[in-house]
């Protein structure tokens, strides 16, 4: 064998070994610039609480009382009292959004001594008529127990009953609510019904001074083509006009009018 093929098969065999070297050392060199992205320093358990706290702080939940965090081998517990059931819910998400906590511990109390029963159901009625999508086809009904707040009645749509359930829970003194609110089915039927009922009463000079208030008192309330007519009125004659113009509104199975006298 001459000298020049001699020369090119040992370069040969010089490229296949460097070949061989650089498959075993490229996967030790990928893992040892990964590594150190993966690496995270562990945080103490006074770092977390610390975090934890932040977190407590933009949830706004020392504007409703006094609570405090502590965390161990992650666990985190939260002690102290707050003015609302919305404000002890609200320390619970804000807690459980850290990473780092496995597991909570929820001994917060809600307590509001300067809320009374009555001011209460008002102040949840306040925010009931100042909710934007509360509307004639709706009806709510508040029944108190103590700091226990109980909600029925009916809505058209399912985000109302969980919107309702969150402001009514953030209200001061309520340390337990009950959301029994039932959503009405979805129909264009019942849609059709609630507005030609609407408009036989709100339209008829008669009930003017009803229509034009900012939370008319006269409930439609509509399910599968019953009706039930639901709310207030001045007197007994205003009554008995409400019912007849919705018979007369449309076709449906069945009529209630569940409209209580005011006065008179």
């Amino acid at each position: 064998m001459n000298e020049s093929k001699v020369a090119l098969i040992e370069q040969v065999c010089s490229r296949v070994n460097m070949r061989k070297t650089w498959n075993l050392v490229l996967p030790l060199l990928v893992l040892f610039a990964v590594t150190p992205a993966f690496a995270k320093r562990q945080m103490s358990n006074s770092e977390i609480t610390a975090k934890l706290q932040d977190k407590l702080y933009h949830a706004k939940v020392f504007q409703h009382g006094q609570v405090q965090v502590a965390f161990e081998n992650g666990v985190a517990t939260l002690t102290g009292t707050v003015d609302s059931l919305g404000a002890k819910n609200d320390a619970a998400r804000a807690v459980g959004k850290v990473d780092n906590v496995t597991q909570l511990v929820d001994t917060i109390n809600v307590r509001a001594e300067d809320m009374t029963t009555r001011q209460i159901v008002q102040q949840a009625r306040h925010e009931i008529l100042t909710y934007p999508y509360y509307t004639i086809f709706d009806n709510l009904v508040l029944r108190p127990e103590g700091d226990k707040l109980i909600v029925s009645g009916q809505v058209t749509d399912p985000f109302k009953k969980t919107d309702i359930g969150n402001f009514l829970s953030h209200v001061k003194g309520v340390a337990e609510l009950q959301n029994d609110l039932e959503v009405l089915p979805v129909s264009n039927f019942d849609d059709q019904l609630r507005v030609r009922i609407a408009r036989a009463i709100y339209r008829d000079p008669y009930f003017v001074a009803y229509g034009t208030q900012a939370n008319p008192p006269i409930h439609i309330v509509v399910n599968n083509g019953n009706v039930t007519l639901e709310g207030v009125v001045n007197n007994q004659v205003d009554r008995v006009k409400a019912e007849t113009a919705a018979r007369f509104a449309g076709t449906f199975f069945s009529l209630t009018d569940n409209l209580r006298v005011e006065r008179g």
